[in-house]
């Protein structure tokens, strides 16, 4: 999947539904990425689950600035982020660090167009997620 350098390989035991996933991503239809890996999310316990939520934020963050929904695509963004965080460098096939960095600059043009409040709430939301992701 050449326009996803940052996806490694797919694991041999993954969920059809996690190929599917990066199939829609390349394809650039995120909305339907969404759904397919929100089924698969749905079906899975542990970190595996918090990883897969955070491609959901990721894909929805791509989906919200197609849609030019600034805030939302940097809200989503936020959320990515932080959910993948504790699996950088390297999880389930994925080059992580590589993707939050190719998911920011897609979106670094909404990010472009928040003013100072909205961006004070996105840091309000950062710091509320990691005091939640912190308990857990």
């Amino acid at each position: 999947m050449s326009r996803l350098p940052f996806l490694l390989h797919i694991p041999e035991e993954a969920a059809s539904g996690y190929l599917e996933f990066w199939k829609l991503w390349q394809a650039d239809e995120f909305f339907r990425a969404h759904e397919v890996l929100e089924d698969v999310w749905r079906e899975t316990q542990g970190e595996q689950k918090l990883f897969y939520n955070g491609l959901i934020h990721a894909v929805v963050a791509l989906y919200q600035h197609q849609r030019a929904n600034a805030l939302g695509a940097c809200r989503q963004c936020v959320r990515m982020q932080e959910k993948l965080a504790p699996f950088a460098p390297e999880f389930y096939g994925v080059q992580v660090d590589q993707l939050v960095c190719t998911v920011e600059n897609q979106i670094a043009p909404s990010r472009a167009q928040l003013n100072e409040r909205q961006a004070a709430q996105l840091e309000n939301l950062r710091d509320r997620l990691r005091e939640r992701l912190n308990r857990n």
